[in-house]
């Protein structure tokens, strides 16, 4: 979409939602409407692409007001503004009339993510459901592990005085193999983490984080072009959050590389906006389903063999958790195009 994405927001909402709203890194130009019925022409010269509308306690009317508009534009998206402890009452009828549930306020990046998906459809759970498997399975996993972890180091301590190297070679590949899953579990930690917002908060530089993330990259393998603008890239937010993100993203990059005619991975900004880019084209893209594309391990149906199935949704996690934006299209030559958007670095 070339132009800014137009979005109603209607009826007596929280005025920091609009602000949230037009802080977004896409710059939407927002609309605050106090009724459906009495601005049915400024919504009528406005044509939003999203509307979002809080219901009154009686919304009959207004319901009324939303299929008529929904019939008078197939492409309108809308969502149902609420409050938590109030979705048992709203989320029936935001269903009836194939609209999103919106809680406000919510975890940062939540509101950026529905938005998104409003835009690109499919029918996504909330990313919240797979934050909290995350952090489940992590939980899960983590006590039993822990427990052989110290069982197979107490064996290797009783085969210190063993002659023989095959028993202390089995146990070191064992404890290097729960190394690998504790490595696993921690990464699942830290994306549920992620989805909070950063822990701490200190000025990084981007363009940093994509030179080591390149660096560290296994050497003959496949691997997309990279371009970096001069001089640093500076956004506020916590590094360890940010240097997987980065990392996710440009192993990803380099996993398209391997399938595609061309992956390239590009780095630009403005006074405003930091962008991580990445284009890939080739005939192994026609079959991507935009919607699925931050899902959990969906990119592991098209990169068959690899290992990164969380990468992309981490990546997601922890810029939308960064107040920035984790957004997908293709383009008029079949292409894909991820962008990933963080605010500047404040100069205060």
């Amino acid at each position: 979409m070339d132009r800014p994405v137009r979005i109603a927001v209607v009826g007596s909402v929280d005025e920091r939602l609009v602000g949230e709203l037009r802080q977004l890194p896409m710059r939407p130009e927002v609309r605050p409407l106090a009724s459906l019925v009495g601005d049915t022409e400024v919504l009528m010269r406005l044509q939003p692409d999203l509307l979002l509308v809080q219901f009154d306690e009686e919304p009959g009317e207004d319901i009324g007001a939303v299929r008529l508009l929904q019939r008078l534009w197939p492409a309108l998206r809308v969502a149902v503004i609420t409050t938590t402890g109030k979705e048992l009452t709203f989320g029936p009828i935001a269903t009836r009339i194939s609209a999103r549930l919106i809680l406000y306020p919510d975890t940062p990046g939540h509101l950026a993510a529905v938005l998104e998906q409003m835009l690109h459809g499919g029918d996504r759970p909330r990313p919240e459901l797979f934050v909290d498997l995350a952090h489940g399975l992590a939980d899960e996993i983590n006590n039993p592990l822990l427990f052989v972890s110290g069982h197979l180091q107490l064996l290797r301590a009783s085969l210190h005085g063993n002659t023989e190297n095959g028993p202390r070679d089995q146990v070191d590949a064992a404890l290097q193999g729960l190394k690998r899953i504790q490595t696993a579990v921690d990464r699942l930690r830290l994306l549920s983490e992620a989805a909070n917002g950063p822990n701490r908060t200190e000025v990084v530089d981007l363009a940093a984080l994509i030179a080591h993330a390149v660096a560290e990259r296994q050497p003959d393998a496949e691997a997309a072009s990279v371009s970096m603008p001069k001089g640093p890239q500076m956004v506020d937010g916590d590094r360890e959050q940010l240097a997987l993100a980065v990392t996710a993203i440009v192993r990803f990059a380099d996993e398209l590389a391997q399938i595609v005619s061309q992956s390239q991975l590009e780095l630009s900004g403005t006074d405003d906006v930091h962008r991580l880019r990445v284009i890939a084209r080739g005939q192994g893209l026609a079959t991507w389903q935009l919607p699925n594309t931050f899902e959990p391990f969906y990119p592991q149906r098209l990169l068959r063999g690899q290992s990164h199935g969380l990468g992309l949704f981490l990546a997601q996690t922890v810029i939308l958790g960064h107040r920035g934006q984790a957004t997908v299209r293709r383009l008029q030559d079949g292409a894909l195009q991820l962008d990933f958007l963080l605010p500047a670095a404040s100069t205060s």
